[in-house]
């Protein structure tokens, strides 16, 4: 994995589904201390998730590539050998 690589995770308090990919996200941290994860909250900040087309929570976005669910861990790692 290449340095500066970073994940953007769109999320919200209210999303019951945001759980699972918090998780996920803890476990690429654990695996992938390099990674920079930033977290946009949809309620403080509504216009950035506007301006990003963001529709669904939970969103991860990595380069080109985005989900709306928790991917596997490998699906993550994959994404961030592709950056």
């Amino acid at each position: 994995m290449k340095q500066g690589m970073k994940v953007t995770y769109y999320k919200s308090a209210l999303c019951p589904r945001c759980w699972f990919s918090d998780r996920r996200l803890q476990e690429l941290r654990a695996a992938h201390p390099e990674v920079q994860i930033e977290t946009v909250d949809v309620l403080a900040d509504p216009r950035r998730a506007l301006r990003d087309k963001v529709m669904m929570l939970p969103t991860i976005v990595i380069g080109s590539h985005s989900w709306h669910t928790a991917p596997p861990l490998t699906e993550l790692e994959a994404a961030l050998d592709g950056v």
